[in-house]
């Protein structure tokens, strides 16, 4: 079958010519999609060039169609869904006999809740005495934009697509007018049928591709899958930009206890429960008890909130936080703090599963008085979302008390526990996080494990050459060699580009202040003013030091991340720039070392100053090295190195984009050559024709 598609590609598609590489690629994915059950994953790296979006939706589509389940491809980058969408998926579809269906799915809260706006915008004007005058013109600002949305939705001039807007829309207002699915009124909404949401269920029911972007996958999976997309057992999934899957999952995997958000939820709860009676008096048969309950369970709630926060206040290391000594300290499983919090938790949970209980019951009875019309819409489709909130927040401290109280192992990484202070509007909070050290076990336990298949793709997913980083983080162990390919690239890289390492007298993490100088005497001397240049740095107060020491013909031409235009209005800005016939130079951080698409001339030299070398300083990253010495290892090699050999790839390879594209690399940072990692590193990249000066 591949082979079938890549010809009618050849014949659709004037300039395509199938690569060896791609056709690997292609048939390793469509002989591990014939596996059996919960063996169909293939882990592909697949170099820049090699046209790896081709090649796995041609080694994907024959099992997707034929076992009648959805193909989802999941990407971490905008540009690269709104690729798939505008061009890979039409080209790939003019291309099989039968054209196939494909749609692009965010989550719920990128689209406009026609109810809750309707509410807003048409509700009089409050007359609160107890607000300042700038919440009040906030009021007034926010009242005025939910108007104007309603009656450009209501006028289909807007799809109600939050990323389709032109205006910025104010975050406190989108939550206004949006919601999850606790909060929705689904079939017994006024405005179901015209609802932005649900004409793109429809859409999505329809379809046989599904694009959709990491985060709404691990968050559907989160909550045990199915609400948003298909069962995984339906899906047979592609995560392109696969690399960037491991941390974010870390991020779904953590929970919170926000003392804030909980003080207003369950004042929220309280609020709701006071209207519960005559709103469904339909069901006051029901609810005698629920309601005695509740009354109990609330106040009891905020009570022991305020004596677990009282309790952490009056720890030093509490106190430190507070006044900015130190940030986000980690508490420890058997330490004097947690074990004094251990019980006021329990206490806790167990009241936030009964007022959990009980709200979804209230949620349940709502949605069945719309359908029965025993509840007026206006009243149900207002109630419902407040009740869907305090379903939803103490749903997620169950959650976060199922993490923070779990004993520490011996055999397996521990939970991390750790404190942060955050800003809710004008207020600082305490916050206490719990997590996984690792999102192994999330990621093979909701999907994997349930997945019709799943391919694994990325230009960088082998550190120092191997998979094994990958593999451990990805949560991959159970699956052999056979299950992953490296393919090699198209590219031609020492025709194509050359790699330097000017003589460097000072080294970054030695001598910090006189490498700095170098980097600024080197720029000058390196840069070309009529050619397009990326400078990659690894801190944002180096860049902008350094761009302020340059000679003004160089520091004119410059582009810097964090002035006054966004990264996307940067690259724009550069390419306009090009092709009017000018130089250009980008300095940038982070984002531009990977993701960023200048082929040709839009980028003909690429300097990175400095080894991104990554900084563990985040809880868990710290817990994990912690972990990795306890069992012997050594963090510098199981964790840095890989970690660095990835960034390092995908910085160098911004230069080359095509098979025609030339170039040259230069890299400030003379570690390369006198550390043996360096040498390590230099041999794990691609086969660029080097230059030592």
């Amino acid at each position: 079958m591949t082979d079938t598609i890549f010809k009618r590609l050849q014949e659709s598609i004037g300039d395509f010519k199938p690569r060896p590489q791609q056709q690997q690629m292609s048939e390793f994915i469509a002989k591990t999609m014939q596996r059996p059950p919960q063996q169909r994953v293939a882990v592909v790296e697949a170099p820049t060039g090699v046209g790896k979006t081709l090649a796995y939706l041609s080694g994907t589509i024959e099992a997707a169609l034929t076992n009648k389940k959805t193909l989802v491809i999941s990407t971490a980058t905008v540009n690269l869904q709104q690729q798939l969408i505008q061009k890979d998926l039409p080209q790939f579809s003019a291309a099989l006999e039968e054209p196939i269906r494909f749609v692009q799915v965010k989550g719920r809260r990128r689209y406009l809740c026609p109810s809750k706006l309707t509410q807003l915008a048409t509700q009089p004007e409050q007359q609160t005495l107890d607000i300042g005058v700038d919440e009040k013109y906030q009021q007034a600002l926010h009242l005025a934009a939910a108007k104007q949305m309603l009656s450009e939705w209501d006028q289909e001039r807007w799809d109600g697509d939050r990323d389709s807007r032109r205006d910025k829309v104010h975050p406190d207002l989108w939550h206004q007018i949006s919601t999850d699915s606790e909060g929705c009124a689904a079939k017994s909404c006024t405005f179901y049928l015209r609802c932005p949401y649900y004409k793109l269920r429809r859409e999505m029911a329809a379809a046989q591709v599904v694009v959709a972007n990491h985060d709404l996958i691990l968050s559907d999976a989160d909550l045990g899958g199915g609400l948003v997309l298909p069962n995984p057992e339906e899906v047979l999934f592609v995560f392109d930009e696969a690399h960037n899957l491991p941390r974010k999952a870390l991020d779904h995997a953590a929970k919170a206890l926000n003392f804030i958000q909980l003080y207003q939820t369950t004042e929220t709860a309280d609020s709701v429960l006071k209207k519960i009676p005559s709103a469904l008096a339909f069901r006051q048969h029901d609810f005698g008890y629920m309601l005695a309950e509740l009354r109990k369970d609330l106040p009891a709630v905020m009570s022991q909130l305020q004596q677990l926060e009282t309790l952490l206040h009056s720890d030093g290391l509490v106190q430190d936080l507070v006044e900015k000594r130190i940030s986000e300290p980690r508490i420890f499983w058997n330490s004097p703090l947690v074990n004094a919090m251990i019980i006021p938790c329990q206490n806790l949970l167990q009241r936030a599963n009964n007022i959990y209980k009980h709200y979804s019951l209230l949620a349940k009875w709502i949605k069945e008085g719309l359908e029965k019309t025993q509840l007026s819409n206006k009243v149900g489709e207002a109630l419902l979302p407040q009740v869907g909130t305090v379903q939803n927040i103490f749903g997620y401290l169950i959650d976060f008390m199922a993490l923070f109280l779990e004993p520490d192992q011996e055999d397996r990484p521990p939970n991390v526990r750790w404190l942060s202070v955050e800003k809710v509007g004008k207020q600082e909070t305490l916050v206490v996080h719990a997590g996984p050290m690792t999102a192994a076990y999330f990621l093979d336990r909701s999907l994997w494990s349930r997945a019709f298949g799943v391919v694994l793709t990325s230009a960088t997913l082998r550190g120092m050459g191997l998979f094994h980083r990958f593999r451990m983080d990805a949560g991959l162990y159970r699956f052999n060699e056979q299950h992953f390919l490296a393919v090699p690239s198209p590219f031609n890289y020492s025709d194509q580009a050359t790699l330097s390492l000017p003589a460097m007298r000072s080294i970054p993490n030695e001598n910090q202040q006189q490498w700095r100088r170098e980097v600024v005497e080197k720029l000058s001397e390196l840069i070309d003013t009529k050619e397009a240049t990326l400078v990659l740095f690894t801190s944002r107060e180096v860049m902008e030091e350094v761009y302020r020491q340059l000679p003004a013909q160089i520091s004119r031409l410059v582009l810097i991340q964090g002035d006054t235009l966004s990264p996307k209005n940067m690259v724009l800005r550069h390419i306009r720039q090009i092709e009017a016939g000018h130089g250009s130079i980008i300095f940038g951080m982070d984002c531009f070392a990977e993701g960023v698409d200048l082929p040709g001339n839009l980028c003909t030299h690429v300097i990175i100053t400095k080894l991104p070398f990554p900084v563990f300083t985040r809880p868990i990253e710290q817990a994990k090295q912690e972990w990795i010495i306890q069992k012997g290892g050594q963090p510098f090699t199981a964790l840095s190195l890989p970690a660095v050999s990835v960034k390092l790839i995908q910085a160098c390879g911004r230069l080359l984009r095509k098979e025609t594209d030339k170039g040259r690399i230069t890299i400030l940072d003379r570690r390369l050559l006198t550390k043996a990692y360096g040498r390590q590193l230099l041999e794990h990249l691609p086969d660029y024709r080097l230059v030592e000066k």
